[in-house]
């Protein structure tokens, strides 16, 4: 299950994505996050440490640098701790992603980039990663066949996941795809790492 540090990196990240990198004090998004202010303080000292996170002495956060925060994210990211099951099928990757479209799934991985970006213009992938406590569910509508050319991962979820809605927020989408084996995860990778930087240098 993702670590208390990571779901504070997390939340940072996502509300980046809004525009929003202003925060008005650490008890604050301690109390938004249901954390205790102490862990909030240290989960910052890290990424304020190397500049992707100033915070101020009154209190107030702001996220610098959000891709190197990513970055930090995607090195300390242990997806496969979290992984309860995992099997192949012969559905392609859309026809996985539609079926288990079901509540309490979250989906994360290439599927979550895609609907951020409501498009794919990066590559066709045959991996799905889903996040639910209830992988048997998922193995009713999906079946198994040990030759299929589709991956599916399931993933425990943490507690705080389920408030950014059906599919995981875009940064842990690249964080996960990060730790990822295959060319495809490399290939989203990379893209979307392509177009922080270009916005951010634009």
């Amino acid at each position: 299950m993702l670590p208390k540090t990571e779901i504070v990196w997390r939340h940072l990240l996502h509300e980046a994505d809004r525009d929003v990198r202003r925060h008005p004090s650490i008890s604050a998004l301690a109390d938004d996050l249901g954390m205790g202010i102490s862990t909030v303080h240290k989960a910052l000292r890290l990424p304020a440490d190397m500049g992707a996170v100033i915070v101020k002495p009154a209190g107030g956060i702001r996220v610098l640098d959000p891709f190197r925060l990513a970055v930090l994210w995607a090195g300390r990211r242990r997806l496969d701790r979290d992984v309860i099951d995992t099997w192949r099928t012969d559905l392609g990757a859309p026809d996985v992603e539609r079926r288990i479209a079901l509540p309490g799934v979250v989906l994360g991985g290439h599927g979550a980039v895609v609907a951020r970006l409501a498009r794919n213009t990066i590559a066709d992938y045959a991996s799905v990663i889903a996040f639910t406590d209830r992988p048997g569910h998922l193995r009713s509508v999906i079946p198994e066949m040990p030759d299929g050319p589709t991956t599916v991962v399931v993933a425990q979820p943490d507690p705080a996941l389920h408030r950014y809605g059906n599919v995981t927020p875009l940064h842990q989408a690249w964080v996960d795809l990060f730790t990822r084996p295959d060319w495809q995860a490399a290939r989203f990778v990379e893209a979307i790492a392509s177009r922080w930087v270009t916005t951010d240098a634009a």
